[in-house]
């Protein structure tokens, strides 16, 4: 009888010590990243999987996750996992309307862009890849100031933008293009059981070929009509390499000429026209925020306020989130304004009132 509770208190002690092991179990875990790249002939879905070889299922097909083979494949992403055998999980569905349009001014040489969806950039390639804007709202019409920059894709790996921009250019590799990000994904997140631990998402679209538009006359409007001033340039790849935040007032053609424009666009190819300003009654301040070690930098004005003969100009200063992935290349962002009159003095602030740089009057 003895013998008996002993061999029970035994069982009891070994199926207790078992509990720990199955909670501690956990079941393979995977991650995706989907591009949505949308044509004029067709959307399509591209999902990559990352992790453990498994077996999930997709609205009731099963797709087998295994690690990648030897053979190379154009499709193929380093450290994917292979989808039944294919390099991608790829679906082909009806096309979508183009988020927006690019377009070349005729008879300048001048590009514009309209959109009837939030854009988060635009790229264009002719032969070398150029920026062309940053984010864009839904019905805004810009003139393009294109900067020789490679393309970076919010929610999009390295490797995996190498792979799509490769696949774009493949399909028309003779005619000038533009790549659009969206702002918010067309498609909802694909239901797989089990779930993914991480889930990415980014929609592309591309415009193959761009159209002739007789422009006689465009101008970028002002950032707050009726006020006095606008805003006249922005971008991130200036040919200013000090790391300190510059600023310069110009009120004569002369000082716009040599000590702004030569910063603003000395980095882009080809170098553009200056843009027109009447320094008869206008000026330009113009505010260099310094070299940065990688892309996801930029200014945006917030207000300017005249107080006097001093012109103060409130910037909002945009980092890279942590995380977030950029292009490795050396930025420089920079901002003009144009102001009516003739201020002494341009001081500019950060969203928080703290003096950044200020400039007399050249």
């Amino acid at each position: 009888m003895k013998l008996g509770k002993l061999a029970i208190a035994l069982l009891a002690l070994a199926l207790t010590a078992c509990v720990p092991v199955i909670e501690a179990y956990q079941a393979p875990r995977y991650s995706v990243g989907e591009i949505q790249l949308l044509t004029t002939d067709a959307s399509e879905r591209w999902a990559y999987f990352y992790g453990d070889p498994q077996t999930v299922v997709l609205d009731g097909e099963t797709l087998e996750l295994q690690p990648a083979p030897e053979q190379q494949n154009v499709w193929a992403v380093p450290g994917a996992l292979w989808v039944s055998g294919q390099p991608v999980f790829r679906e082909v569905l009806p096309a979508l309307t183009m988020p927006a349009e690019t377009v070349a001014g005729f008879p300048f040489s001048d590009y514009y862009v309209t959109t009837s969806a939030e854009l988060e950039s635009a790229w264009l390639y002719d032969g070398a890849w150029y920026r062309l804007s940053g984010r864009l709202p839904a019905g805004a019409r810009v003139k393009a100031e294109p900067e020789r920059e490679n393309p970076t894709f919010d929610g999009l790996t390295s490797n995996e933008t190498a792979v799509i921009l490769r696949e774009i250019l493949a399909r028309n590799p003779t005619r000038p293009l533009v790549v659009y990000q969206l702002s918010t994904p067309v498609y909802p997140m694909f239901k797989l059981q089990p779930a993914p631990f991480s889930y990415r998402q980014a929609a592309l679209a591309v415009q193959y070929g761009i159209r002739e538009e007789l422009i006689l006359d465009f101008s970028q409007p002002p950032a707050n009509p009726g006020s006095s001033w606008k805003l006249l340039a922005r971008g991130s790849m200036s040919a200013y390499r000090e790391p300190t935040p510059y600023a310069v007032l110009a009120t004569s053609q002369t000082a716009f000429l040599q000590q702004i424009w030569p910063l603003a666009s000395g980095n882009r190819v080809p170098r553009p026209a200056p843009p027109q300003v009447d320094f008869e009654r206008q000026s330009v301040a113009a505010f260099f925020w310094g070299q940065k070690r990688s892309g996801g930098y930029s200014l945006e004005v917030l207000g300017v306020e005249l107080n006097g003969d001093v012109a103060e100009i409130r910037l909002e200063l945009k980092r890279p989130a942590p995380g977030t992935i950029v292009t490795q290349s050396l930025t420089s962002p920079y901002v003009l304004v144009e102001l009516e009159g003739k201020p002494r003095l341009a001081r500019f602030y950060d969203q928080n009132g703290n003096l950044l740089a200020e400039a007399p009057a050249q």
